[in-house]
């Protein structure tokens, strides 16, 4: 593993369990608390861990060489494509009453890890097209 890569297991990995845990104190702590400025900073907690999973997605792309970043270039763009495609077709059925609509916070909570596991799916599948050439 190169290097750039290995800081890369090293930011990530602590940012997402700090994610885990702060989600899951922040849901307990949320029970408790009232008030709409107390719940708003409780509820956003989880987010920093979050920035800071941006920052070594953001961090390993920059440092990586010519060829790692065209496959994340094109992994970004599909997962972009394919996630926003679903979103949309899932609003469209919303808007034809097709489907049962759920609260929008149910769907608007899944926008930022559906692109992330798009991205993992799209990273492989463009890494396998590259390998088979």
């Amino acid at each position: 593993m190169r290097p750039v890569h290995r800081r890369y297991m090293r930011e990530f990995f602590p940012a997402m369990l700090a994610y885990v845990i702060v989600l899951l104190l922040s849901t307990e702590w949320l029970r408790t608390l009232e008030g709409t400025a107390a719940r708003a900073v409780v509820t956003l907690l989880p987010v920093l861990p979050i920035a800071f999973v941006i920052r070594a997605m953001v961090r390993v792309i920059r440092d990586q060489d010519e060829f790692e970043r065209r496959i994340d270039l094109e992994a970004v763009a599909l997962a972009g494509g394919i996630g926003g495609f679903g979103f949309f077709t899932y609003g469209m059925l919303l808007s034809a009453k097709v489907v049962a609509a759920p609260p929008a916070e149910a769907i608007a909570i899944w926008v930022l890890p559906v692109l992330i596991a798009c991205f993992g799916v799209c990273k492989c599948a463009v890494r396998v097209h590259y390998r088979s050439r």
